[in-house]
Formats: structure tokens, sequence, C-alpha cells
């Protein structure tokens, strides 16, 4: 319109460009709607499971203290009772189970998951 006016002929690149433009749109509100669609248990443990692989990643391990996610955990979790309802949708999916060795709790993380992130 602003190169051909009205009446002008749109090319096939210009179809393409705005085709990318569209598919953008569309996948930002698939993944913004999504949140809506999924239980507030559910989006804690997906978030708890991402940032769970990337911390054991960052500090080569496959263990996560749950001292430290509560403190740096995703905000979902930080709490004793948020965290134990994600931790049984991770376990119940075979993704991380919890470990107590005396007082200190962690929790193990599949190390099948952290081989798949490399």
């Amino acid at each position: 319109m602003l190169e051909h006016g009205a009446s002008g002929t749109i090319a096939s690149e210009e179809i393409r460009a705005a085709a990318c433009i569209v598919g953008w749109h569309l996948n930002e509100a698939r993944r913004l709607l999504a949140d809506l669609d999924t239980p507030p248990s559910l989006a804690a443990a997906i978030r708890l499971d991402s940032w769970l692989r990337n911390e054991a990643q960052a500090n080569d391990t496959d263990r996560v203290l749950t001292k430290r996610i509560y403190q740096y955990g995703p905000n979902g979790v930080r709490y004793s009772r948020d965290l134990r309802a994600a931790l049984a949708i991770l376990a119940e999916r075979g993704r991380a189970k919890m470990e107590e060795d005396g007082r200190r709790r962690a929790l193990a993380i599949n190390p099948v998951l952290l081989v798949e992130q490399e």
C-alpha cells in the first residue's frame, strides 16, 4: 500500500515477509495464552523443572539443595507447600525426586534430562 498504492501489485517477497510477521504474532499469542490454560501447580512444576536443569548444569551437578530453591528458585516454588506440589508432579513424570541425608534435603534431577540439554 505504501509503495504501490491501493491498486498496486504485491510481490511474493512481501507476502512471505507478512507471513513471517503474522507467524511470529501467532506464536507469541499461543505462548502467552498457554499460561492461562495451565493449572498453577503444573505451571510452577514446569518453571521449576527448567530452573533445576539450568541450575544443575551451571554447577555441574545433578542435585540442587532445597535451601537454594527457596532462596533463588522460581517464585511459584519458594514456599514448602508449593515446592512439594511441584515436586510431586515432577516425581510422577520421572524428572526429579527428593533425597534426604539427615536434615539436608536436595532434589535429584534425572541424569537423562541433563544429557539432553547439552
